[in-house]
């Protein structure tokens, strides 16, 4: 857990301004969301078992006010590597499994699609960029080295090292 950790503050860190880069990451909405997640997946590893339990505990209250303060909602479920860069704040949803140094931007959806249509959430290689509010749903696989671009939705995989974007923009004339 902790070298996941020390990962995702790299991740915050700017080199050059040291103390500035330690105060923006403890007021960065997303590395607290983080470390919250960070907590959340340790606590299942806790042995004895009943000491894990009371540590779970502490962690609902934590997991409600990172909802709730920072609008991020990552599940304990998925498994996400080290080097998770949340940029921004709210709207964010991730239930899917993300590989190492992955970047996420705001209003981003990543889990299973609805009416229980999808049996695994997706799957997102290392080194993912997800642009503002885009959608990553169903039982799909992103592979290393891809940039997905705002407001995409992706249902279909995506092969390592390329780029999806939406549809481009279509301006019609109104006619009178």
């Amino acid at each position: 857990m902790f070298e996941h950790i020390q990962a995702d503050m790299r991740r915050y860190y700017q080199p050059g301004t040291p103390f500035l880069s330690r105060v923006r990451m403890v007021l960065c909405y997303g590395f607290l969301a983080t470390l919250v997640y960070r907590y959340g997946r340790w606590t299942r590893t806790v042995r004895p078992r009943f000491l894990g339990v009371v540590l779970r505990l502490v962690y609902i209250p934590l997991t409600w006010l990172s909802d709730w303060f920072a609008g991020i909602n990552i599940s304990t479920n998925a498994n996400i590597g080290p080097g998770l860069l949340i940029g921004h704040y709210g709207a964010i949803f991730l239930h899917g499994d993300m590989g190492s140094h992955c970047s996420v931007g705001q209003c981003v959806t990543i889990g299973y699609k609805g009416a229980g249509r999808s049996t695994r959430p997706p799957r997102l290689g290392n080194n993912v960029y997800v642009g503002t509010s885009a959608v990553i749903v169903g039982d799909i696989t992103i592979g290393d080295d891809v940039i997905i671009g705002a407001n995409t939705t992706v249902v279909k995989d995506i092969p390592s090292g390329h780029r999806v974007v939406s549809a481009a923009v279509r301006i019609d004339k109104i006619e009178p």
